[in-house]
Order: structure tokens, then C-alpha cells, then sequence
């Protein structure tokens, strides 16, 4: 998890999956060149960055304190509440974030408190509500606001606002 503040760089070659608090905020303090639609260099934003950076010491997240170790005790047992399986990646006050390790079928349950975004970031296979079944494969994203089945093979990251 990367914190708000922290200063980070993303490469050429990187996939990331970005899971954030809604923002219309991004300041670049440096973007390797890379170009607009138009072939224009991107604007960068330093002074911007360096206003609201964060100059404390870096803290890995799973470190940073004992309230990190009650979240994943509190989500693992909501993980065996609910029988899914799957591996908590973080959780904040915003959202709680699980990776799924697809290797046949997997049912990703939705209370009707929220809804929970399904991102795949490996594999193939099908999601079903009921009747109605769409295919997926790496890279595609659902919301979803009822309990489903995804069969096939791959990795699906579920975020629960």
C-alpha cells in the first residue's frame, strides 16, 4: 500500500492495480518523458508535490502498527464467516481490499450494505449472477451489487467499499 503523500514512481513495463479513495488529484514530479494524445510533453506539478508530500519516515503498512494485525484478524474471520476464500490485502477505513486465487470456482459474496469491485488481473473463466454469465480475462473489471460465481483459472483482486 502506498500511502497518500508518498512520493512513488511508476516505469515503463508496470502494471499496477490502483485502488484508491476517489480522487481527482495527481501531481507529477517527474514522468520519463512521456507524452499527451497530441505528442506534448506531460505537465509536471513539483512545487504542487512538494506542498503536500509526506516527509515523515516511510513505514511499510504491515508494520506501521498493531491496528494493522487487528484489521487482518478481524478480516480473516469474516473470511471464514463468509466461506470465501481469500487473502486480505489491505484494509482502511475506505475499503477493504482481498485477492482471490481462482483455480476452478469461487462465489464472491455481496451484502446489500455496498457493492464490491472485481478486478482480474490473471487467468480467464466466466462470472455468473444466476442466469446471466459474461467471460473475463486479464484485465477486465465488474462491479458487482449481488453474490456471484466465477469459474476458470487466475487472479481476481475484490475490493468492498
Amino acid at each position: 500500500m502506498v500511502k497518500a503523500g508518498t512520493i512513488h514512481a511508476i516505469g515503463a513495463g508496470i502494471l499496477i492495480c490502483e485502488i484508491q479513495q476517489n480522487s481527482n488529484c495527481t501531481y507529477r514530479m517527474y514522468d520519463y518523458d512521456r507524452r499527451d494524445k497530441f505528442g506534448n510533453k506531460r505537465e509536471l506539478h513539483v512545487d504542487k508535490a512538494l506542498d503536500v508530500v509526506d516527509t515523515k519516515r516511510y513505514v511499510p503498512y504491515e508494520s506501521s502498527s498493531n491496528a494493522y494485525d487487528e484489521a487482518l484478524n478481524e478480516a480473516a474471520a469474516t473470511i471464514e464467516a463468509d466461506s470465501s476464500e481469500g487473502q486480505l490485502l489491505v484494509s482502511c477505513k475506505y475499503f477493504e481490499c482481498y485477492k482471490h486465487d481462482i483455480s476452478d470456482s469461487v462465489s464472491i459474496n455481496v451484502d446489500t450494505a455496498s457493492f464490491r469491485s472485481v478486478i482480474f488481473t490473471e487467468g480467464c473463466g466466466t462470472i455468473r449472477v444466476g442466469e446471466d454469465v459474461k467471460a473475463y480475462k486479464a484485465g477486465d473489471s465488474f462491479y458487482i451489487t449481488k453474490t456471484v460465481e466465477i469459474e476458470g483459472n487466475g487472479v481476481a483482486i475484490v475490493t468492498k467499499v
